[in-house]
């Protein structure tokens, strides 16, 4: 006997996106006015606020997340947008490694050579998986991809959030490397998500696609991405400082579009066997 499909209930993804797209108007004005743009530092206290609102955030999304599919059937694909904007990921990362050489070329600096494997890892990993984002991702008659497969992806994500918190460490006076830590974290919240959708499809995964997709939208390109553009025209971020943010901007809106997909039609949760 089939079950009916749960409608799509699309009320906590609008919700939750004018929240961030007003996160992103904030942290505009604060760059604008009340931050200095040779130092980072913020010009009018009020540190600890800044940091509560994304965290306020973070608990609104996981908050509205309760009320989508556990199940989502776009999660099963084809998922033409997963795979749209994983390809722009895989653009952004393949012009920050370019990027990487060029400056490992001129300083011979080792740390440039990690980042630029780190971002060429990640950009291959999101060809291929963007790719396979266009198919079913729950196809019976296709194996489903190996874990060892979705190590290149972990690559970029995590050598962001090592080269933030250790080589670039935040404080409590530089609020951009303390937002910069919290985007690292989660872009990698968001790729555990993203990875079980493929390796795992049909898993009732729904609210943490729907929270982590929030989140990494909010952090990632509401904040990281005019945060860097704002340190580029000031010069105090370099080119690829700015590719960065761009994949990290774009790999936010990634988890958008999974948001909008868990915000969709929902399956049934897998029951035990029924007795006759």
């Amino acid at each position: 006997m089939s079950h009916p499909l749960t409608p799509p209930h699309r009320l906590p993804f609008f919700g939750m996106l004018a929240v961030c797209l007003l996160t992103l108007a904030l942290r505009i004005l604060d760059l604008m006015f009340f931050t200095d743009p040779a130092t980072g530092f913020v010009t009018n206290g009020f540190f600890f606020a800044r940091i509560a609102v994304p965290l306020v955030c973070v608990a609104l999304s996981y908050a509205a997340a309760r009320g989508v599919a556990r199940r989502p059937l776009a999660l099963l694909g084809p998922c033409r947008g997963l795979g749209f904007s994983l390809l722009g990921l895989t653009a952004a990362l393949g012009a920050t490694a370019l990027l990487c050489v060029s400056q490992l070329l001129g300083s011979m600096e080792v740390l440039f050579l990690v980042a630029g494997a780190a971002a060429l890892l990640s950009a291959l990993w999101a060809l291929l998986w963007g790719v396979r984002a266009f198919g079913p991702l729950a196809d019976p008659t296709q194996p489903l991809p190996g874990t060892l497969a979705s190590l290149p992806g972990t690559a970029f994500f995590l050598w962001a959030i090592i080269d933030r918190f250790a080589v670039a460490p935040a404080s409590v006076m530089r609020l951009g490397c303390t937002l910069r830590v919290m985007s690292a974290a989660a872009a990698l919240l968001l790729l555990s998500m993203v990875l079980r959708v493929f390796l795992t499809p049909g898993l009732p995964v729904g609210h943490g696609v729907f929270a982590a997709g929030m989140i990494a939208f909010m952090m990632c390109t509401c904040h990281e991405l005019p945060q860097t553009v704002f340190e580029f025209c000031h010069g105090s971020a370099d080119a690829v400082q700015l590719a960065s943010a761009a994949a990290m901007g774009l790999w936010g809106v990634t988890g958008l579009v999974c948001a909008w997909y868990a915000t969709g039609e929902g399956l049934p949760l897998l029951s035990g066997p029924q007795k006759r």
